[in-house]
């Protein structure tokens, strides 16, 4: 899945003062990150991604995206997997005449199979895992069929 947010951010916009914008998400991995700061921006309008308190991107607490008539996209890989399921993201525009708008898009795989795409380990894991109990399901097949057999040549003897 892919989550969007635009978010305009008024002139004269202090750090101090950035506009906080919630990025509601779901449980998952994080494998892109796209920042867009249009033409105009020249540098003035300022972009940071947070996880709660914890500065995400960029990773150096700080320091923020910033450019002019610039798309910033990156692969990543940051696993969220505990409540709230929300990215804040924050922005300021020092621009003292326009507005400035900010696109962020974040690209999320949710479940195990999609994550697996991503980080081959944890596909091994799930399939060693899923052998194991389709290992379990098949001897107990295979011993419900012999004694099924068992039952129906006993009855033959038998009778």
């Amino acid at each position: 899945m892919v989550y969007a947010a635009t978010i305009t951010t008024p002139k004269n916009t202090l750090q101090s003062a950035a506009l906080d914008t919630e990025l509601i998400v779901t449980k998952g991995l994080v494998w892109l990150i796209d920042i867009n700061l249009p033409p105009g921006c020249a540098g003035l309008a300022h972009v940071q991604i947070f996880d709660g308190s914890y500065q995400l991107f960029p990773a150096t607490p700080g320091e923020s995206f910033h450019g002019d008539g610039v798309e910033k996209g990156f692969d990543d890989l940051y696993l969220k997997v505990a409540a709230p399921f929300v990215f804040n993201i924050k922005t300021w525009n020092l621009d003292q005449t326009w507005p400035h708008t900010i696109s962020v898009r974040m690209g999320m795989a949710s479940s195990d199979a999609e994550i697996s795409r991503y980080m081959p380990g944890v596909a091994w894991d799930k399939l060693t895992e899923a052998l194991a109990d389709m290992s379990v399901i098949q001897e107990a097949q295979r011993a419900a069929q012999l004694e099924s057999i068992t039952k129906s040549l006993e009855g033959l003897q038998n009778g």
